[in-house]
């Protein structure tokens, strides 16, 4: 008879060590697999974003979407997708797999706004400043933000004497016109959409969104260190955060400020793409180099008027470097 022949103990030992060297190997494989797939999806989303937003162009004479819209005394605010809203089919593009939240976005207004229960939502900050303020309500969650520059901002509007007021109570009144499609000199290099966020405070400890005076739209590199972008010309492309596009180098002989109410250029190139945030900072907050939830950018809080993780406000070939002409 033959005897049978039991494993032992360095043996099994050694097939565990095996076993965990493999998984060690392969679960970091399958882990880039599952976000490259989840990359594929949100830059298939950004797709259909920039084609919808380019059929309205198409619809209201070559002229691009407000971004930012709201007046008194109506006091709704309205985003650029709110406008976009009937050329899409579902609001899930404008979510992201790859967005740590449950509802791959940003929380723009909250489940029961419709009943002044804005939760913790965008909203429910914007309300600090503008208590009559309430949202279109044609979307909740979202994961992209939106080129200022290209599609302006009008909270108010033009008095008699070309004076920009009656913004949302509570609100600085801003006066700047989306651009048109003949304004847009070089639309497969001007940026349009891209994977954000918007805080919803200065920092942590201020709970008031300053969606109309810091212009912080911050840029979110969450797809392997990198960014699904949407160009005015309706292609999309994921770049790594240190090959963003910058747009070429911002004309010179542009009017300032005070001539005709351009913003002033702050850098060189039309898009800047600089992590501002101190290393220090950056492990205090409990990152390493980009943030991984919206906790981290409420910790960080804003340095002014210059976002943390990019500046991209711009349309190349026009003296529209950060923000839209007046």
């Amino acid at each position: 008879m033959r005897q049978s022949r039991a494993f032992t103990l360095i043996e099994l030992l050694v097939v565990i060590a095996i076993i965990a060297i493999l998984a060690a190997i392969l679960f970091p494989v399958f882990a880039q697999a599952r976000e490259k797939g989840r990359q594929t999806v949100c830059l298939s989303n950004q797709s259909q974003l920039i084609k919808g937003t380019l059929i309205y162009v198409s619809d209201y004479n070559g002229v691009y979407p407000f971004g930012l819209r709201g007046h008194a005394p109506e006091n709704v605010v309205y985003f650029v997708h709110d406008l976009t809203h009937p050329y899409r089919k579902s609001p899930d593009i404008l979510t992201c797999p790859s967005y740590p939240n449950d509802g791959g976005g940003s929380d723009y207004t909250g489940a029961n706004w419709q009943q002044n229960q804005y939760g913790r939502s965008l909203f429910s900050a914007i309300r600090v400043r503008c208590p009559q303020c309430r949202p279109a309500g044609t979307f909740r969650y979202n994961a992209y933000t939106f080129n200022l520059g290209l599609f302006g901002m009008m909270l108010g509007m033009r008095d008699g004497r070309g004076n920009c007021v009656g913004a949302p109570s509570g609100l600085v009144a801003r006066c700047f016109n989306p651009m048109t499609e003949s304004q847009v000199p070089q639309p497969a290099d001007t940026i349009a959409y891209l994977d954000g966020y918007f805080p919803r405070g200065y920092n942590r400890t201020e709970w008031r969104a300053w969606i109309d005076y810091w212009y912080k739209w911050e840029s979110w590199p969450r797809h392997t260190e990198g960014m699904n972008v949407a160009f005015a010309d309706g292609h999309a492309k994921w770049f790594r955060y240190n090959g963003l596009p910058t747009g070429g180098r911002v004309i010179t002989g542009c009017p300032s400020r005070s001539e005709s109410g351009c913003a002033p250029y702050a850098r060189p190139t039309y898009y800047s793409w600089t992590n501002h945030v101190p290393p220090a900072t950056r492990r205090t907050c409990g990152f390493s180099e980009f943030p991984t939830r919206e906790e981290h950018f409420e910790c960080v809080g804003h340095p002014g008027g210059v976002p943390n993780f990019g500046d991209f406000h711009g349309v190349p070939g026009t003296c529209a470097a950060d923000m839209n002409c007046q």
